[in-house]
């Protein structure tokens, strides 16, 4: 794991993973994914136990059906779970659930700033999100520009911008306020698209 970002304390931490899945299985993924392409929908936003759809705030595509990855992936993510409560320093939880979507970014998409956790009337017993895990996949060499993660600071006015780099896992406490720039992928083609698996540890 790479050295956490605390920034004398004015940012929540995070960890980068690179190569968290290692070549042949990250090829294997964006296979899947691309063979996909007409199974993604537009991605809503939640909205007390719902989902609506908003183009202000989130331009993106969804695939909630990760078929024979989620398992693995989903180990993979819970093996981290204990190190990572000790590194951000949050209380040792044992996850009652995981959370988990592929979202692809084409020409003009974005996700204006957000907090992944629910909260005050979006909480749901078992569904408050812990621990955020972003695992980034794209075809070599990267087609598209922009599409970088930015982590604000706890004061919301200082920004860390991260690259969404093929093959490594992005992980922070969930309650980090972030936003996912505008991607530019000017030949519009899906395959050209930034890719990424949100995995959510809730408890």
């Amino acid at each position: 794991m790479s050295a956490p970002s605390f920034l004398a304390g004015r940012f929540l931490p995070h960890r980068i993973l690179p190569g968290w899945l290692g070549k042949a299985e990250a090829a294997r993924l964006l296979a899947y994914t691309l063979a996909a392409e007409a199974r993604f929908a537009p991605t809503r936003l939640a909205d007390q136990g719902t989902g609506r759809l908003d183009s202000v705030v989130r331009q993106s595509s969804v695939l909630k059906d990760l078929g024979a990855f989620a398992a693995p992936l989903r180990r993979k993510a819970l093996a981290l779970q204990s190190g990572l409560e000790t590194a951000f320093d949050m209380a040792h939880t044992p996850a009652n659930s995981t959370q988990m979507e592929m979202v692809a970014h084409g020409d003009g998409a974005f996700y204006r700033p957000h907090i992944d956790t629910f909260t005050g009337d979006e909480y749901t017993p078992g569904g408050r999100r812990r621990l955020t895990m972003i695992y980034y996949l794209h075809r070599q060499p990267r087609r598209f520009t922009g599409g970088r993660l930015r982590m604000f600071d706890l004061g919301g006015t200082e920004t860390i911008e991260i690259e969404p780099t093929h093959d490594s896992l992005l992980v922070f406490p969930s309650a980090a306020r972030h936003e996912v720039e505008t991607v530019s992928c000017p030949d519009s083609e899906f395959a050209d698209g930034r890719f990424a698996v949100n995995i959510w540890l809730c408890g």
